[in-house]
């Protein structure tokens, strides 16, 4: 199906999606293929479109079907269209929505060990301020009231995100994302194969979406863990008030563009990277025993030696 706009421009419907899960090399591979001149990706990060049991619109940021296709407005030479939502994989939902849309869509899935996963999503939580607990641990343990709504932080977008150990468990994922799509249909990265050799997988990428090789061999790191200078600051430009919200998403529509840019240099000003800290021990081996099962789930559904992610 191609929406007409003019006589070099068409919207399609998307053929590719990148599902997740976070954390694990994502936005560096959207990035990536962005500038590919075959490959359209849409600038507006994770919509979450299909993710309908995600909450609207702190965090699944589209759930207007036009507005969503607006996201792929492209010139002929964009040979395959998709985006990036990480939490695809994650809902209950997302997966089995996008097969309804597009049953032919190519899905690209990138995982990681699950305690350095939900170490590093637990360092974004906090810099996008969905987690008010600093320490993980002690993050971790709060799983369990916060399940049943206590404890969850004033500006969270959606509790689910405050789930570590089902965020981390990976296995469960893909196995339900892989009794809806068919196998081949399906690009399987993990991220220390991504981050050893990220050519070889970029290329690999390639040629699972059929594109040809754009002889890229410059790949700078993306998204590393990050904190604020100013945390007041970091408040108002992640949470905007609601009406700032509203007002700014209809004067998208009217002058129908998808992204301000204001924000984004804003939080580029207050950005700083930071080093991921050390898990001490004992908890580690909590959580490798919390995710032990499913680490031999995925084990064994990738065909995959993954016996070192259970070393503490």
């Amino acid at each position: 199906m191609e929406l007409n706009t003019s006589m070099c421009e068409t919207m399609k419907i998307p053929n590719f999606f990148i599902v997740g899960a976070p954390k694990c090399g994502t936005t560096a591979l959207c990035e990536y293929l962005r500038s590919h001149p075959n490959v359209l990706i849409s600038t507006t990060k994770e919509p979450h479109y299909f993710a309908t049991d995600l909450a609207y619109p702190n965090f699944r940021t589209i759930n207007d079907y036009n507005e969503y296709i607006r996201l792929f407005k492209c010139l002929p030479q964009h040979l395959v269209v998709g985006e990036a939502s990480v939490f695809y994989l994650y809902s209950s939902v997302a997966i089995n929505n996008i097969y309804r849309y597009n049953e032919n869509a190519k899905i690209i899935a990138m995982l990681r060990n699950p305690i350095d996963l939900i170490a590093s999503f637990h360092g974004q939580a906090l810099y996008t301020l969905d987690e008010d607990e600093e320490n993980l641990e002690k993050a971790w343990s709060l799983q369990y009231e916060r399940a049943v709504g206590k404890s969850i932080p004033k500006h969270c977008s959606d509790p689910a995100l405050l789930q570590y150990a089902r965020i981390g468990k990976l296995g469960d994922q893909v196995e339900r994302l892989l009794s809806t799509f068919p196998r081949e249909q399906v690009k399987f990265i993990l991220f220390d194969d991504f981050v050893q050799d990220t050519k070889a997988q970029y290329e690999e990428v390639l040629r699972f979406l059929n594109v040809p090789s754009d002889g890229c061999t410059t790949f700078p790191k993306i998204n590393e863990r990050k904190s604020c200078k100013s945390r007041l600051l970091n408040r108002l430009v992640q949470r905007p008030h609601p009406i700032v919200q509203i007002v700014g998403r209809s004067l998208k529509k009217v002058c129908a563009i998808e992204r301000w840019g204001v924000l984004d240099k804003i939080k580029a000003w207050n950005r700083v990277n930071v080093a991921r800290p050390d898990l001490q021990s004992v908890f580690r081996r909590a959580a490798i025993s919390a995710f032990h099962e499913d680490i031999d789930k995925l084990a064994k559904i990738l065909d995959r030696d993954l016996s070192h992610w259970h070393s503490v």
